[in-house]
Formats: structure tokens, C-alpha cells, sequence
């Protein structure tokens, strides 16, 4: 791995990623919130999170001029 600095952000999408998948709620469509199942709402929430999450990361820490013009990101 070239920069260690960056490792949270994989760390926080491979959580996200993991929470998307109804692993906890496998075989069952109880308890009932509103007349939906409660694992829709969770990975509702988790898929909205990782889409906010990687929104971030674009916006915030990503240097595409950079990597366009060719020079190396010493920072």
C-alpha cells in the first residue's frame, strides 16, 4: 500500500459495505416499523450512508486535477 493515511477511508467503506448486507437479519421479516421490515430501514440507512460517505471523499479528498495534469501529490 503506497499511503497508510488514506487506510480509514477503506476502513469506513468496508463497514459501510458490510452493514448493507442483512447478514443479522437472515430468515426473518419481523419486527414490522411502519408496515416495513426492519432490516430494509437499516440497510436503507447504511446504503444512504455509504452514498453520503463516498459523496465526501469526492468532493473533499479527492485531487483529480492532479492526477489529470500528471503531477505527483507530494502532500
Amino acid at each position: 500500500m503506497k499511503d497508510l493515511s488514506h487506510l480509514w477511508i477503506w476502513l469506513t467503506i468496508l463497514v459501510l459495505v458490510f452493514f448493507c448486507v442483512p447478514y443479522f437479519f437472515a430468515g426473518t421479516y419481523e419486527p414490522l416499523v411502519f408496515g416495513v421490515p426492519l432490516w430494509f430501514l437499516a440497510i436503507l440507512a447504511a446504503s444512504l450512508g455509504l452514498t453520503a460517505f463516498t459523496l465526501y471523499i469526492i468532493l473533499r479528498h479527492w485531487r483529480l486535477a492532479a492526477t489529470i495534469l500528471g503531477e505527483e501529490d507530494d502532500a
